[in-house]
């Protein structure tokens, strides 16, 4: 049986599970995040607050008599603005086709998750949401032939936001996820996940809900008693505390889950299936990282010259608790992935139990759920913790400031890469794959209408011109791991945006760049 343990260390409440039944939870050092499945003394049972979908819906929204210059306006919540309101949606009709922008204000995230920051959010467009099918990494090479263009990576999601006067959206570019009713868009698709992270997008730091102990706090309490409550605090908190937000495990902070993680290879033109313990919902998709087997590093997004002009390089689908990858492309490639799903369903009811201890068939496994929930079939939104399940920690994160935290000023052919770079040294005993996430953070300029306030996963660089090709774009950011325990972070401070057919530059300037750069445990 797996080994769950929950309990108090010292004056420091704790939920662990242990990777190796023989480890003692209470000795082993929290730096050897590889030997825990789950360490809440340095990671939350989820990063990811919520999946949401967001569906094409010209009922509601039509788009008859919008253009792509001048889109009809429609406004969340009703009565609002442009200035007010929590969700922008833009309408216009190209060439027969309805198109629909969704963009979501701060004042959502906080309406929704109570959020005091702007959260890191990513933008997923379907292939097909029939099938749960989704692309893989989006490599654009339209800009190389023989005019002034660029040519883009992108990682699997959107992460963009666009100032509208004063205030920063998070938008779903039309260019990547369409939400058209017509199969003539590239590439056709009427359903985005939305993927809300409870970690800060721009320069803030990461929140401490914890505060100094007090003599006789009780910090641990599962109660079955209705309405029950299943609770673990965090250091300085009382079980009594009315905030959510201020516990380890709390029965009404349940947040999204990771189902599987680990590494693959998959072949040129064929398929491998990747299972989950637990089945996949219509809110699953795979994060991951992509890399030519040929290729000794990864780099996130994709080395722009790993794959064909295929945008598609592979696709995946999702049906029951299989995952089945298919390559598109004429290589051996390496993926290290992450499976994340929530739930839409209704929270069960009807049981009793809070710590349920079973075998699936394949293994042993404990798992803490929601209080009252149902005890023969919980899902995604009862179960706060699950061995059957893994945890990612982040294993380094902060904030680079352009101007004193990237010591290394790039040249010539290395241009291609960045500016300028920094190392980041990631503690890491037991090898866990990396995995980052980074982002270029800009100071708002005073004139700043349609420009970023940050840009997340894209990396670009111009070409056919004289005096900026083989240079990244001013929004351009990559991540290199060199190794288990070091990867390099290349920005690109302020080189243009686009040329067309002249350098284009925002207004605002470059502050720095967000990162996280999480573990991922194998195979599980």
């Amino acid at each position: 049986m797996p080994k769950l343990a929950i309990g108090r260390r010292g004056s420091v409440p704790f939920a662990k599970i242990m990777a190796n039944n023989s480890d003692d939870p209470l000795t082993v050092p929290n730096t050897d995040a590889g030997k825990f499945y789950f360490n809440s003394e340095n990671q939350k049972v989820g990063y990811i607050k919520d999946i949401f979908a967001v569906d094409a819906d010209f009922v509601t929204y039509p788009a008859s008599g919008g253009t792509t210059l001048s889109p009809k306006n429609y406004y969340v919540p009703s009565g609002s603005d442009i200035t007010t309101c929590q969700i922008y949606i833009a309408c216009w009709q190209t060439g027969g086709n309805n198109f629909q922008q969704w963009s979501f204000f701060q004042e959502y995230f906080t309406a929704q998750y109570g959020f005091s920051f702007f959260p890191l959010v990513e933008v997923r467009p379907c292939l097909d949401f029939t099938t749960n099918k989704f692309r893989g990494p989006y490599i654009d090479i339209s800009g190389s032939g023989t005019s002034n263009g660029t040519i883009f990576s992108y990682t699997s999601a959107a992460s963009r936001t666009r100032f509208y006067s004063s205030r920063a959206a998070i938008v779903a570019p039309n260019e990547l996820s369409g939400l058209t009713d017509s199969n003539t868009a590239v590439p056709p698709t009427k359903r985005c996940l939305i993927t809300v992270f409870d970690l800060p997008m721009h320069s803030e730091a990461i929140a401490d809900n914890s505060t100094a102990p007090s003599s006789g706090q009780e910090v641990v309490r599962f109660d079955k008693v209705s309405p029950g409550i299943a609770r673990v605090a965090l250091a300085g908190r009382a079980v009594t505390d009315s905030d959510p937000g201020h516990f380890v495990l709390h029965e009404d902070r349940i947040p999204a889950k990771v189902m599987a993680s680990g590494s693959v290879t998959v072949a040129a033109g064929t398929t491998v299936n990747i299972t989950t313990r637990l089945p996949m919902t219509s809110l699953t998709y795979m994060d991951y990282l992509c890399k030519k087997t040929s290729e000794s590093v990864y780099w996130h997004p994709p080395y722009i010259s790993s794959f064909t002009s295929n945008a598609n390089s592979f696709t995946y689908t999702m049906a029951g608790t299989t995952l089945a990858i298919t390559s598109t492309c004429g290589f051996s490639i390496d993926i290290t992935y992450v499976v994340y799903a929530d739930s839409g369903e209704a929270p069960t009811s009807g049981g009793k139990k809070i710590v349920l201890k079973g075998n699936d068939g394949i293994g042993d496994y404990v798992q803490v759920k929601r209080p009252g929930s149902s005890d023969l079939g919980p899902n995604l939104n009862d179960i706060m913790i699950d061995t059957r399940l893994t945890y990612l920690p982040i294993l380094a994160e902060g904030f680079l400031n352009w101007t004193s935290d990237f010591p290394t000023v790039l040249s010539g052919s290395d241009l291609f890469k960045g500016v300028r770079s920094a190392n980041i040294t990631v503690p890491n005993p037991q090898g866990l794959l990396l995995f980052p996430k980074v982002g270029a953070v800009y100071t708002p300029a005073s004139s700043r209408d349609r420009e970023p306030s940050a840009v997340w996963g894209e990396h670009g660089v111009l070409v056919n011109n004289a005096t900026w090709a083989g240079q990244t774009t001013g929004w351009s950011t990559w991540a290199n791991m060199l190794s288990t325990t070091s990867v390099d972070i290349f920005a690109s401070n302020n080189n243009p945006n686009n040329i067309g057919p002249s350098a284009n530059f925002f207004n605002s300037q470059l502050k720095g760049v967000r990162y996280y750069i999480f573990g991922v445990p194998q195979s599980l």
